[in-house]
């Protein structure tokens, strides 16, 4: 296959390798060093309720199509920008979905061991917006399989689904239904990155103890923040930074997104070092202030 061939290819000129499928969650630098590969495997293959995914077809068109061959499970991610290779790097997730909740495995190529392997859902080691896969250019996956639901049980208490549906007057919602609603959600509330340039979430929310949280609800009262089971509290980083008045805030080409805090827009001529300039100033800031790390999501290439 082209991909060993690629790894043979960088490992005899002493190269190091640089993955990328639709790089709407990769942060460049200017400069690349050693190989990059494009990740375009294709195809959707179906067995009952599992479907088996080509690690360069288009997220959404995922989405879509198991919409139209009648299972469930996915409609909660639609609209998420880049490659279904990506999906299980991040731990992809929106509106009270994660990918882990439907991934069944994932198959790829080990580029230390030179060999083929599969990781199974405890495997692949999740965590939120993490992996066993990210950090790192060991693992080239090259195909997802997911195990999906025949039957559809909705996922529609999320803040903003409900008042979706109501608003368009659905009553009994299907996986379409909700399919459409998280459609409607992200292209009004998230920057279009056709028009102003951006990797989609920049940070991470934080998840912080309770008594924390608590001590920032008596200074920020209507401070956002959802109950894990083990007792911790998960806070939105939106609203942290929305409550700094960071909202805009701009070094040189690069800025906070008007339309959404939690975006960093290129304005057209920002940097490497101007995003990872503004990054590192509202990070420094949140810590100041609330004494809490926000922790970047995009993938930065090359990995420092």
């Amino acid at each position: 296959m082209q991909i060993e061939s690629a790894v043979n290819y960088a490992k005899q000129y002493g190269l190091s390798i640089n993955i990328i499928g639709g790089g709407s969650n990769v942060v460049l630098a200017e400069k690349l060093p050693g190989l990059t590969l494009l990740i375009r495997n294709q195809g959707i293959h179906y067995q009952g309720s599992e479907v088996t995914v080509g690690a360069g077809v288009v997220w959404h068109e995922v989405v879509l199509d198991t919409l139209a061959h009648d299972l469930s499970g996915l409609e909660n991610l639609a609209l998420i920008p880049g490659f279904a290779g990506a999906a299980p790097i991040q731990n992809i997730g929106a509106y009270g979905q994660e990918l882990s909740n439907v991934l069944r495995s994932v198959r790829a190529y080990d580029s230390d061991r030179l060999c083929w392997v599969n990781f199974d859902r405890p495997a692949c080691q999740f965590e939120y917006r993490h992996s066993t896969f990210r950090g790192s250019s060991r693992y080239i996956i090259s195909s997802v399989t997911l195990t999906l639901n025949s039957v559809f049980h909705p996922i529609r208490d999320y803040p903003g689904i409900t008042e979706e549906l109501e608003k368009h007057k659905v009553a009994s919602p299907g996986a379409s239904d909700i399919c459409d609603a998280v459609c409607r959600l992200r292209r009004t509330k998230l920057p279009d990155p056709d028009r102003y340039p951006n990797v989609g979430s920049f940070f991470k929310n934080p998840v912080i103890s309770r008594d924390q949280y608590l001590r920032l609800r008596e200074e920020y009262m209507d401070l956002t923040g959802w109950e894990q089971l083990d007792g911790s509290v998960k806070v939105s980083a939106a609203g942290i930074i929305d409550r700094l008045g960071l909202k805009g805030e701009r070094l040189r080409g690069a800025q906070v997104s008007t339309q959404h805090s939690l975006v960093i827009v290129n304005q057209g001529s920002a940097t490497f070092g101007d995003i990872e300039g503004l990054a590192k100033k509202i990070q420094d800031l949140v810590f100041r202030k609330l004494h809490i790390h926000l922790d970047i999501e995009p993938i930065t290439l090359p990995f420092s």
